[in-house]
C-alpha cells in the first residue's frame, strides 16, 4: 500500500509491541525445535571426540611408553647378565680377596691386569659410562675409565660413597642401583650416570663390588630420537617414586606421586604451570616403573578449535533463528499490518495491488464490516440521546405536579389567613401562579437559558416570600458569560425550594440564599446554591448520594434534589459532578460542576 510501505517497515515492525510478542514467540519455537536439538547434537559431539582424542592419545602413550619399557628391561637384563658373569668370573673372585701390600706383590698385579682385560671386554661404549669392581679387602678398584687405583687415589668417590651409604640402609642387599655424578678425567663437569651394583660379602666380613654405570645422556639418545624437552618426556621411576632419569632433563632427583590404585595408569598433572598427561607402566627389575609426560598443549589447542567452530555453528544459528523467525512474523504480520492501514486510512483500500489478492478481499469485507459497525454505532448513538431526552422530560413532568401541589397549598394557606375581604397578598399570589404556569407551559425543551431560569427562580421566591413572610432574602451572582449560556429548566427554583424546605422553614423562614453561577474552563456552568439555615447532616448526604445510583425513582424527603441530579446526570453525561456540604455561612450548600452540554440537547 502506497501510504503504508514507510511505516510498515522494519524499524515500525520491530517498534511495534504486537510484532515482537510475535516475533519472539516464533523465534522462541525456532530456538526450541531447531537451536536446542543442534547445540545437544554439537555437545554430543565434542564430548565423543574429546574422549576420542584422549584415548587415542592415552593408545599412543602405551605403545610408545611400551617400547621404551621393552628396551629399558632389555638394557637390565644385559647389565644383570654381565654383572652375574662377573662374579662366576675367576680371575675377579681371586682379585677381590687379595690383600694388597706395599709395594705390591707380582701376583697381585697379575690379577688387577686380568680383571682389566675382562671388563675392557665387556665395556659397551656406546651406552656405558663405566665398569668397576672393588675390593674392600685390597681397597683397590678396577675400572675401565680410570684403569687400577687404590681407593685413596680414585678420581671417581662417588662410586665408593654410594656403596658404601646404601649398604648402612640396607645391609644385605646384594643388588641394587643408584642415580650418582661420574668425575671423568679431561672433563669439567660431573656426568650424570646410574650405576648398578652387585655386592660380595667376603669371609672376613669385608664387602666387594662389581658395577656397570650407565651414561645417562647416552642412555637418552638410546631410547628416543631427536629429543625435543618441549615434547613429550620420559621418566625412569625408582620404587620410592624418586625420579631417576628424565629424558627432558627437568624432573631428575624430584619426586612424583603416582596413584596407588593399580588400575589407573594415566592421571592428568600440572608441571611448571603446563598441564600434562601422565601415563606409566611397572618394570622387571628394582621396582621402577617407566613415566611417560605428555603435553596437553595440543590436546588443548584442538579442544579450543572445537570449541570455536562450536560456538560459531551456535552464533550462526542463533542467527539463522532470527532470520527465519523474522521472515514468518512478517508474513504472518503482513495482513494485520494492512488491515491496521485501513482502519487509519480507509481510503488506502483502493491502492493494494493485484498481487495482494488475498489481502486486498479481507480489507474489503473489513471495511465493509466497520462501516457497518460505525451505522449502528451512530445509530444505537442517537437512540441513547432521544431515551435520555423523554426521560429527562419525564422527570421534569413528575416535578410539576409537585411543584402545584406546593403552590396550591400556599395559596390554600393564604385564603384561610386572609380575611373575606379582598386583599393584596391572595391577589398577588394568584397573579405569581399564573405568571409561573404561563412560563412553564412555554417551555417546549428541556433546555432553557441561565437568564430565563433566574427570572423563573425570582419569581418562585416572591411566591414563597408571600407565604412565608419578608424573612427570605435571595441573592444572585451571575457572571456575563453565563447569563446567555443554556441550564436544564426548574433547575435553579428546585435547589431555592431545597434550601427554603429544609433549610430556612425550621428557622420560621428567615434567612439568606445565595446563588452563584459561572462559566468553567470546560465549557460548561459552576452552580453553586447555600444559605443559612439548619444544614443538613452528613448521614442524609450519605443517603441522597446512595438513592442517586439507583435506576428507579425515588419518593421521598429531598425528592426534588435527587431529581434534578438524575435529570442532570441524563442529560451532562457521568462528567457531571455534585457535591452538597457545610456552607460558609452556616447553612447547606450544594455545588453542580457541568460539562459543555451537546448539541443536540440545545437543538432538541
Amino acid at each position: 500500500m502506497k501510504g503504508t510501505g514507510k511505516r510498515f517497515g522494519f524499524i515500525y515492525r520491530i517498534q511495534n509491541r504486537k510484532f515482537r510478542q510475535l516475533f519472539f514467540k516464533n523465534w522462541l519455537q525456532v530456538f526450541l525445535c531447531i537451536i536446542l536439538l543442534l547445540i545437544l547434537c554439537v555437545s554430543i559431539v565434542q564430548y565423543f571426540s574429546e574422549r576420542s582424542l584422549l584415548r587415542e592419545m592415552d593408545t599412543a602413550a602405551r605403545r610408545s611408553t611400551s617400547n621404551i619399557v621393552t628396551t629399558v628391561n632389555a638394557l637390565l637384563e644385559e647389565v644383570y647378565n654381565s654383572l652375574e658373569k662377573q662374579v662366576l668370573n675367576a680371575d675377579i673372585n681371586k682379585f677381590i680377596s687379595m690383600e694388597r701390600t706395599e709395594p705390591q706383590k707380582y701376583e697381585f698385579i697379575a690379577a688387577v691386569n686380568a680383571v682389566q682385560r675382562q671388563i675392557d671386554v665387556d665395556y659397551w661404549e656406546n651406552l656405558y659410562d663405566s665398569i668397576d669392581v672393588y675390593t674392600e679387602a685390597g681397597d683397590y678398584v678396577v675400572s675401565s675409565a680410570h684403569n687400577a687405583q687404590s681407593y685413596s687415589r680414585f678420581p671417581d668417590k662417588s662410586l665408593i660413597e654410594k656403596f658404601l651409604e646404601n649398604q648402612k640402609k640396607n645391609p644385605g642387599q646384594t643388588l641394587f642401583a643408584a642415580v650418582r655424578l661420574s668425575c671423568q678425567a679431561g672433563e669439567k663437569t660431573d656426568r650424570r650416570v646410574i650405576t648398578f651394583y652387585r655386592t660380595r660379602f667376603l669371609s672376613d666380613g669385608k664387602r666387594a663390588f662389581s658395577s656397570i654405570s650407565v651414561d645417562a645422556e647416552k642412555l637418552i639418545e638410546h631410547l628416543t630420537d631427536n629429543h625435543d624437552a618441549i615434547q613429550e618426556s620420559y621418566l625412569l621411576v625408582d620404587g620410592d617414586d624418586q625420579v631417576l632419569l628424565d629424558t627432558s632433563g627437568r624432573m631428575n632427583d624430584q619426586y612424583v606421586n603416582l596413584p596407588e590404585d593399580t588400575d589407573i595408569s594415566a592421571v592428568n598433572v600440572e608441571m611448571d604451570g603446563q598441564q600434562m598427561r601422565m601415563f606409566w607402566m611397572p618394570m622387571n627389575r628394582f621396582g621402577w616403573k617407566c613415566v611417560q609426560m605428555i603435553p596437553l598443549e595440543e590436546y588443548e589447542r584442538s579442544n579450543s578449535q572445537l570449541q570455536r567452530l562450536v560456538g560459531i555453528i551456535l552464533c550462526l544459528g542463533v542467527v539463522i533463528a532470527v532470520g527465519l523467525s523474522y521472515g514468518a512474523t512478517s508474513r504472518l504480520y503482513r495482513p494485520v499490518e494492512a488491515i491496521l492501514g485501513l482502519l487509519e486510512n480507509p481510503s488506502d483500500q483502493v491502492r493494494v495491488s493485484d498481487k495482494d489478492g488475498e489481502i486486498r478481499y479481507m480489507l474489503v469485507s473489513v471495511l465493509e464490516l466497520f462501516q457497518k459497525n460505525m451505522t449502528l454505532e451512530q445509530e444505537m448513538l442517537d437512540r441513547v440521546a432521544a431515551l435520555r431526552r423523554t426521560r429527562a422530560k419525564a422527570l421534569q413532568e413528575q416535578m410539576t405536579p409537585h411543584f402545584l401541589n406546593n403552590v396550591l397549598q400556599a395559596i390554600n394557606w393564604i385564603a384561610i389567613t386572609e380575611t373575606g375581604s379582598e386583599n393584596s397578598v391572595t391577589s398577588q399570589s394568584l397573579i405569581l401562579l399564573a405568571d409561573i404556569l404561563c412560563t412553564a407551559k412555554t417551555q417546549k425543551t428541556n433546555i432553557t437559558t441561565v437568564a430565563d431560569e433566574i427570572a423563573y427562580t425570582k419569581k418562585f421566591v416572591e411566591l414563597e416570600r408571600l407565604r412565608y413572610g419578608p424573612g427570605i432574602h435571595c441573592f444572585y451572582r451571575i457572571s456575563p458569560a453565563a447569563e446567555r449560556m443554556p441550564i436544564p429548566c426548574i433547575s435553579l427554583q428546585t435547589l431555592v425550594e431545597n434550601s427554603i424546605s429544609h433549610g430556612l422553614q425550621p428557622r420560621k423562614a428567615n434567612g439568606n440564599i445565595y446563588i452563584s453561577i459561572r462559566a468553567n474552563a470546560d465549557g460548561g456552568l459552576d452552580i453553586r446554591v447555600e444559605d443559612d439555615g439548619v444544614g443538613i447532616a452528613q448521614a442524609k448526604i450519605d443517603e441522597i448520594f446512595d438513592m442517586l445510583q439507583k435506576e428507579f425513582i425515588y419518593v421521598g424527603e429531598h425528592l426534588g434534589l435527587i431529581n434534578l441530579f438524575q435529570r442532570f446526570r441524563l442529560i451532562y453525561g457521568e462528567r457531571c459532578v455534585f457535591d452538597i456540604h457545610r456552607s460558609e455561612y452556616g447553612g447547606a450548600c450544594v455545588e453542580i460542576r457541568t460539562p459543555q452540554l451537546q448539541e443536540s440537547w440545545v437543538q432538541g
